[in-house]
């Protein structure tokens, strides 16, 4: 239950840390990044451009299509996608540490229902990313 309790830094994250659903939301998002790293993996495989992609992640993956022109208008949005993945699943615990600048979530002026928003953001994120898995997968089948 949310009572609204004025909660900084590390406290914060104990709490968002412990809050089950936005681990779940969270997970969620790994997975969908996973599923399209895999999308993107076979993309660039079935057009016989492989340069030891089976291992890359998703930032590579990104700057291996955007230096061949591949899904041009896509890279856009992976770079924006691949940045918010970035920080949300390697750079919480350093934002509320103080570590990394406040730019794509918030660690100032929080109360313990702002918990509510960050799940939000964990499931916009897995939903954005299963968008675009989408898109790769039909690419893949289609062409």
């Amino acid at each position: 239950m949310r009572t609204g309790e004025s909660l900084e830094g590390v406290a914060f994250f104990k709490q968002l840390s412990a809050d089950d659903e936005f681990c779940m939301e969270l997970g969620k998002a790994v997975l969908a990044a996973g599923r399209l790293e895999a999308e993107l993996i076979k993309y660039i495989n079935d057009r016989g451009l492989a340069e030891n992609t089976n291992k890359a992640n998703l930032g590579k993956l990104v700057r291996f299509a955007k230096k061949h022109e591949l899904l041009e208008l896509m890279v856009p949005a992976l770079e924006i996608l691949n940045d918010q993945r970035n920080y949300l699943a390697h750079n919480i615990y350093a934002l509320f540490s103080g570590l990394v600048e406040e730019t794509i979530l918030p660690r100032t002026e929080l109360i313990d229902s702002d918990i509510d928003v960050f799940t939000e953001r964990a499931w916009q994120l897995s939903e954005n990313i299963n968008g675009l898995a989408d898109i790769v997968a039909d690419y893949n089948e289609n062409t």
